[in-house]
């Protein structure tokens, strides 16, 4: 039923480059519920973004494909964004939506200094401590002004960790995976 709805969109409503992969977008947020009765999505934000207020397109992962999908209106409200996409107009096709993530071209983004573009980069990536062995995936980023922080899914709880490069001792992009030396008693303190 989604794919029904995305592959009826006007091609004048957005443009679609072809080679679209996830290397060059952002990932937003993720698709966390339906809005009221007209096809609306509720998204939440990973970290907040400057979205510019002419966004006509943003991308849906579905199935290992970034689909390009009509950014009819949206509203932002700190990290939770409510969108309503072209073509998406039952509550039903909304719905299948739920946990999907939402992407955005790099360039749609100008604002964003290369730090915070580079920190955008690391959600899901696998964070691993040199004492501990393996905490669980980046799930968000927090930018306020005193300290950017990793959120880490660490045994179903949040674990904030640091973005320092006394702490961050290793980041490799191609095998998608973070190491870190946390001081001792670091996450026994965190919760």
């Amino acid at each position: 039923m989604i794919e029904k709805c995305w592959q009826g969109l006007s091609a004048e409503a957005y443009y679609v480059d072809p080679y679209m992969h996830t290397e060059t977008c952002i990932e937003l947020g993720v698709i966390q519920r339906k809005q009221g009765l007209k096809g609306e999505v509720v998204a939440w934000l990973h970290q907040e973004v400057p979205l510019p207020a002419t966004l006509k397109t943003l991308f849906i992962q579905l199935d290992h494909t970034l689909v390009p999908y009509g950014v009819v209106c949206f509203s932002l409200k700190h990290r939770q964004a409510t969108i309503k996409l072209q073509g998406v107009d039952d509550p039903k096709v909304a719905h299948e939506l739920k946990g999907r993530s939402i992407f955005v071209p790099q360039a749609v983004l100008p604002q964003l200094t290369p730090p915070e573009v580079q920190l955008a980069k690391l959600l899901r990536y696998q964070v691993t401590d040199v004492q501990v062995g393996s905490l669980g995936p980046v799930c968000a980023i927090y930018t306020p002004p005193q300290q950017q922080l990793l959120a880490v899914d660490y045994q179903g709880q949040e674990l904030l960790i640091p973005y320092h490069k006394d702490i961050i001792k290793n980041v490799a992009h191609a095998q998608q995976s973070i190491i870190v030396a946390l001081p001792k008693g670091f996450i026994e303190a965190s919760f």
